[in-house]
């Protein structure tokens, strides 16, 4: 459970929805 590519796959996970939700904003933003 500690494997380093499963920590890899979490933080690419949690920076893309970082950048999915604030894309969002600016297009919210932008409508």
């Amino acid at each position: 459970m500690n494997n380093p590519a499963f920590r890899k796959f979490i933080v690419y996970a949690m920076i893309g929805i970082m950048l999915l939700s604030t894309l969002m904003m600016g297009l919210s933003f932008v409508i």
